[in-house]
């Protein structure tokens, strides 16, 4: 599939994962077809993988500083941040998303709401982080070679 079909199924399945969760609030029953019989210990751990999320989302802020973008591009004056969660994940922000979004499905114990947000997330990231990738290595080269060896893409890497 090209970039733009991507782009497009992922801003379909946003718009589903939306309606689906407005729907799971106001009207649930609506889609209670949908319900996954999780654990209810399976939901809380929905929520700490959620809160974790939100904390790398703040620390990766933190770490960025001046070199935060809402979009993915490159800034004058930007600097390879290798510090916070940048020495483990060039790409945080991302995880953090998809920690956050994708706890949705275990949140909610329903399939529709969270495998609407999870699979919207997952294509969109997928998009940002090959354009992102490419631009940095064009303008920090060796650099960002072997910051890339080193480093996980959105997870750290086991050794």
């Amino acid at each position: 599939m090209s970039s733009g079909t991507l782009s497009k199924l992922a801003n379909i399945l946003s718009l589903i994962a939306l309606l689906s969760s407005t729907i799971f609030i106001v009207y649930p029953s609506l889609i209670s077809w949908a319900i996954a019989p999780f654990p209810i210990w399976l939901r809380w751990s929905g929520m700490l993988i959620s809160l974790a999320g939100f904390g790398l989302l703040e620390w990766s802020h933190r770490a960025l500083a001046a070199n935060w973008s809402d979009q993915p591009r490159l800034m004058n004056k930007q600097v390879l941040v290798q510090t916070g969660p940048y020495q483990w994940v060039r790409h945080p922000i991302y995880t953090a998303f998809l920690l956050i979004l994708g706890s949705s499905l275990l949140i909610t114990a329903n399939w529709l709401v969270g495998l609407a947000w999870l699979s919207s997330v997952v294509i969109d990231i997928r998009e940002r982080v090959i354009f992102e990738e490419d631009i940095m290595q064009k303008r920090f080269g060796q650099d960002y070679e072997t910051y890339r060896i080193k480093t996980g893409r959105l997870f750290p890497k086991i050794k």
